[in-house]
């Protein structure tokens, strides 16, 4: 996965992925959005063809900063997609 940081401040990350599945930062972003202190958070695609995609995260740094907030949610995302595994596995 290639990520490179576009802009990070306290309130404020933009990031871009090239050659990702876009659906991988849409969720980041829905479980982003369900954090406290977290103003915005979603994504833009350049173009299909491109696979490039933009993530941002707008939030109030008093409650929570921007890039903490992505840790937070890439974490949530990690634990739902080994929960989802092992009742797979179950089947």
């Amino acid at each position: 996965m290639e990520l490179k940081i576009i802009r990070r401040s306290n309130d404020y990350l933009e990031i871009e992925a090239v050659g990702e599945d876009p659906a991988l930062f849409d969720s980041l972003s829905e479980l982003a959005q369900r954090i406290e202190g977290v103003e915005y958070a979603g994504i833009t695609i350049e173009h299909p063809l491109t696979r490039k995609v933009i993530m941002r995260v707008k939030s109030n740094p008093s409650k929570v900063k921007a890039e903490e907030a992505l840790r937070q949610a890439v974490k949530e995302l990690k634990d739902i997609s080994r929960e989802l595994r092992e009742k797979f596995e179950k089947i």
